[in-house]
């Protein structure tokens, strides 16, 4: 009975509204949706290469976020 009671509520709810919500499809750039991917290590690294490549990976997960962040405002 309660569950009975609690669908005719909810039909009430959505029953009543008159905003009708309207979704365009904006296509999406092709460089937001491309793989970022990082240059290789090299073979041979010193601790001084480890830094520059711990930088470049930070810089690459950065640039992602960004597409992200891009396609979240596109999407909005």
């Amino acid at each position: 009975m309660t569950a009975l009671i609690s669908l005719c509520l909810c039909l009430f709810l959505t029953a009543c509204t008159k905003e009708r919500k309207v979704y365009v499809n904006r296509p999406i750039p092709a460089n937001l949706l491309s793989d970022c991917l990082p240059n290789l290590p090299s073979k041979k690294m010193t601790f001084g290469d480890s830094l520059k490549y711990n930088e470049h990976l930070l810089n690459v997960i950065e640039k992602c976020n960004a597409d992200k962040r891009a396609i979240r405002e596109i999407s909005n």
